[in-house]
């Protein structure tokens, strides 16, 4: 009776038991934990917003605070380096709050090469990063803000009603749109190239894109917010193409809604998103599915 008992509670512990793939058990090395939508700048939360390490590279996906918050920021990336091995840094819309965009591209670059960050973050703007692990095959890293093609019809209203075209100085939605089309052109460019280094070879790169603005209309956001008349200003219907199936993970953020989900062509498309918190307050965000849950800890494995 009591072995019975025993085999009835082993097999009861093994289905409550979460769920692991095998390829995250035996190559840790092949995992990114992501996260997006910080807001760190909301009451000053570079020095206290923490979370568990569950991989060794850490992916950000922009509007993690603001760049002319030099100081809190680096410090909230100092104690990021400390604890990983790379952390991946895309720019958001707010990143660029109280600056000229060609500005804080340059504050981006300033910080990236802050000597206390020791060359452990890697700013994607634009920009890609190889990684040629001992495990096969190699992991190329692409990013960029991306921005979104704001919907002609939809502008003048996007103009008066999205705070970018305030926050930012000279910011435009026709640069916005120009901004998105250098972006997106720029991604096409670097898969192509990636698609050529890999002919002839037996395993192609894993590719992972990161960016902040969404590469999909449908599913990126809440539901809520289907149809409306901004929503241009927040996603465009990018990765549906037969261009773009190369692509293993899209990370991306800035709808303030997290989600799991594949494209089309078989994109995974994820995204990690915390959106605004004060401390001390519980959010109605909180009681969403989890899939649909801000959750620090959360990876992708390549």
């Amino acid at each position: 009776m009591t072995l019975s008992l025993a085999a009835t509670a082993s097999r009861l512990l093994q289905r409550l038991a979460p769920r692991v793939l095998s390829s995250d058990i035996t190559d840790p090395s092949r995992r990114f934990q992501f996260m997006s939508d910080l807001h760190l700048e909301v009451c000053q939360q570079y020095t206290t917003f923490d979370f568990p390490v569950t991989a060794p590279y850490l992916i950000l996906g922009g509007d993690i605070g603001r760049l002319i918050d030099h100081d809190g920021l680096l410090a909230f990336l100092q104690r990021q380096t400390a604890r990983y091995e790379r952390v991946f840094f895309v720019l958001g819309n707010h990143e660029f709050y109280g600056m000229a965009y060609e500005e804080a591209v340059q504050k981006a670059s300033q910080l990236e090469n802050e000597p206390s960050l020791e060359g452990k973050v890697t700013l994607l703007h634009q920009g890609r990063h190889d990684l040629d692990l001992p495990s096969k095959p190699g992991i190329t890293i692409l990013g960029c803000v991306l921005w979104s093609q704001i919907a002609a019809e939809s502008a003048d209203r996007i103009d008066t009603m999205v705070s970018d075209f305030k926050e930012i100085r000279g910011w435009s939605t026709t640069t916005h749109s120009a901004t998105h089309a250098s972006d997106r052109s720029w991604l096409q460019s670097e898969l192509r190239r990636i698609r050529e280094e890999g002919e002839g070879q037996a395993q192609p790169r894993d590719v992972i894109v990161v960016t902040h603005h969404a590469p999909l209309v449908k599913g990126t956001a809440s539901p809520q917010h289907e149809g409306n008349v901004v929503s241009s200003a927040f996603a465009t219907d990018l990765c549906l193409g037969e261009e773009w199936s190369g692509v293993k993970h899209w990370v991306f953020g800035h709808t303030h809604w997290t989600t799991d989900l594949k494209s089309s062509n078989g994109v995974r498309v994820v995204s990690n998103q915390r959106g605004y918190v004060f401390p001390g307050k519980t959010r109605a965000l909180d009681q969403r599915p989890v899939k649909h849950t801000f959750d620090p800890s959360r990876r992708i494995q390549c």
